[in-house]
């Protein structure tokens, strides 16, 4: 297959988001004897780079630390280069199917040039960019929107009266098709939002498409949007760089783990109020958290583990991805405590690699990986004595804790290994050719 994967962001200049899992699929299915031509943003870029298998030449609004630019002037500009430039590569590329992963910060009027080409599309969708990030574009929200301000509003209906809008469908999209001049499911008020039903928003249509996590796809029907017929795929790991010897049950549990991007959603705080509770009895106990993130937050965990002078150290980060493997080694167990809806974590599905049992919240895409009891143990978030609770569980039943590592870690070498997700995605890509060539006949 030609393919052409279209991205925000993408390796080396990135933002330690999704774009690392684009890069890797990219690379596989070039492995797999595929043609795949990458059209991403100039991001961390002073100019253009074009003539390569990644092009870097779309702009990034709002996002990533990019300005944001809401007016219709400034908007317009960035939506008509990028459509102009998505329309050129496909000209000039001529893929068998486009591959979209991340939008977020780039034009979603993309999505409308992308059914106007009439080629097969499908959707890898990793985070919010539809369910939260299409009701945030400066451009589609500047036309579909049910209450302008009053200005914006006058400036609408002269541009609809005069045929501009018309032009503008054919080089920036505003709608889908004419029949969507305003779309209150999307862009109306807090009301008119609050009434919208599961699968029920029609302008925007997304054929073939797969989730993360069910998480993600439940949280995108909620939104309104229409993808109940989604496939999910739950994304895999490169299980040989992680996989470890599960410790026998006579090792004793002490040295706890948190890798995590650190914010206030990351349940850091609830993690260390946990291991407080637990410390005296666990002597020798420890906890490591590697991670990078929010300035402020870090110092809030640095001042509650000094004035509680909890043995807790910060592992210094070089490289998250290489030194990873070697850190879940080092020690007995994860603790994973996210607080928010996120879409998926790779750091359990490692840490179950290397050996280690795995304590997470009940939350986001962690539903779709955990069983209690089986392959790891979890508890509600936020809730500290709950997670104190399964620390003590893991310390003091060594057969539970070798049980769930096992299990875990076999789960894991046969489910979520990068070659059986691979064999998912192509044979998706694949089928969704099929399908575009049935409804095309």
């Amino acid at each position: 297959m030609k393919i052409l994967t279209l991205t925000n962001l993408y390796p080396p200049h990135h933002a330690g988001t999704n774009d690392f899992r684009c890069q890797t699929i990219v690379e596989n299915l070039r492995t797999r004897g595929h043609e795949v031509q990458v059209l991403t943003s100039k991001h961390g870029m002073t100019a253009e780079q074009t003539g390569a298998d990644v092009e870097r030449r779309l702009l990034l609004n709002g996002a990533f630390e990019h300005p944001l630019a809401s007016g219709y002037k400034d908007t317009a500009e960035i939506e008509l280069q990028n459509n102009g430039l998505l329309r050129e590569t496909i000209a000039a590329f001529q893929p068998d199917l486009v591959h979209v992963f991340s939008m977020e910060g780039l034009s979603k009027s993309l999505l409308f040039t992308l059914r106007l080409a009439r080629v097969p599309t499908v959707y890898d969708v990793a985070n919010y960019w539809i369910a939260q990030g299409i009701r945030k574009d400066p451009w589609l929200k500047w036309w579909n929107q049910t209450h302008a301000p009053f200005g914006e509003n006058m400036a609408r209906a002269t541009l609809e009266m005069s045929g501009k809008r018309n032009t503008l469908d054919e080089t920036a999209p505003t709608r889908m098709m004419k029949g969507y001049e305003r779309v209150p499911q999307v862009y109306g008020n807090d009301a008119e939002l609050a009434q919208v039903q599961p699968n029920s928003v029609t302008a925007f249509r997304f054929d073939r498409l797969y989730f993360c996590s069910h998480s993600l796809k439940e949280a995108t029907e909620r939104a309104g949007f229409r993808v109940n017929h989604a496939e999910v795929i739950h994304p895999g790991i490169a299980t040989q760089q992680y996989v470890g010897e599960v410790k026998p049950a006579s090792a004793p549990v002490k040295k706890f783990l948190i890798a995590t991007q650190l914010t206030r959603e990351s349940g850091v705080l609830t993690a260390l109020q946990a291991f407080e509770a637990i410390a005296s009895q666990v002597p020798g106990s420890s906890l490591s958290i590697f991670g990078k993130g929010d300035s402020s937050y870090i110092a809030e965990v640095r001042s509650f583990i000094a004035m509680r002078k909890l043995p807790v150290e910060f592992l210094p980060v070089s490289n998250l991805v290489r030194e990873l493997p070697a850190i879940y080694k080092r020690h007995d167990a994860l603790i994973h405590p996210t607080e928010w809806e996120e879409p998926f974590s790779y750091v359990p599905l490692e840490a179950m690699a290397s050996g280690l049992p795995v304590i997470a919240s009940e939350v986001g895409g962690n539903r779709d990986i955990l069983k209690h009891g089986q392959n790891a143990l979890s508890f509600t978030p936020g809730d500290f004595a709950y997670l104190a609770e399964r620390m003590l569980e893991l310390v003091q039943n060594p057969d539970l804790r070798c049980r769930v590592a096992d299990n875990g870690q076999q789960e894991v070498l046969s489910a979520y290994n990068e070659s059986t997700v691979m064999d998912k995605i192509e044979n998706y890509l694949a089928g969704s050719l099929e399908f575009w060539a049935q409804i095309s006949g």
